[in-house]
């Protein structure tokens, strides 16, 4: 008899831990969705409202937490990091891009989480060593994905000018550059037969 009463007193147990945690999963995920309609009723500004961002950020990274198997927390962790970006929160953004190629490698956006990360690095925190190993990271793990040849410039290109990139692919290819050459001058010509008209 005590046996039975000791096994109905874990399987209630084990139904209210599962009812508290589905109850809390769509309190969660109901907190996620009230930032978000945050968000949809704010878009119409022009500049990210911070408070907003970091009600999401709570939000998503809440249910990251709670739910760290969830089939939507890698999602939201990368909405997190995105949000994080926008408020320019970048050592918060790399940690939680980092995370994602940690724990959720096999999440579709894992080999953008890499890429951003060396992005982030290269042109917000001018940190080239750091940008330059995310970007080799990159290629070495993600060699066929459809964002290597944008890494592969990133890299060829670490630390250049918008000029010095322009100037380098023009000095290797003389005919973009004639090319160039003759559209500004069918331009030029154009606005001037225009202007005459007038």
């Amino acid at each position: 008899m005590k046996q039975f009463f000791f096994l109905f007193a874990i399987v209630v147990s084990l139904l209210f831990a599962a009812c508290n945690s589905s109850g809390g999963s769509q309190d969660l995920a109901s907190k996620i969705t009230e930032a978000e309609s945050a968000f949809a009723k704010n878009t119409g500004s022009s500049a990210l409202d911070p408070n907003l961002a970091k009600t999401a950020i709570e939000a998503y990274e809440a249910y990251a937490k709670a739910l760290p198997a969830d089939d939507k927390t890698p999602m939201y962790l990368f909405k997190s990091a995105e949000m994080h970006r926008s408020l320019r929160q970048y050592n918060e953004a790399i940690a939680i891009y980092d995370r994602i190629q940690k724990d959720y490698s096999s999440f579709e956006k894992a080999p953008h989480s890499l890429f951003l990360t060396g992005f982030t690095y290269e042109n917000d925190l001018k940190d080239l060593e750091k940008a330059k190993t995310a970007y080799e990271s990159f290629l070495k793990t993600y060699p066929e994905h459809e964002l290597a040849d944008d890494v592969q410039f990133s890299l060829s290109n670490l630390g250049k000018s918008p000029d010095d990139i322009i100037k380098a692919f023009t000095e290797k290819n003389p005919s973009a550059n004639a090319k160039a050459d003759t559209t500004k001058a069918a331009i030029e010509k154009n606005a001037k037969g225009n202007s005459a008209k007038k």
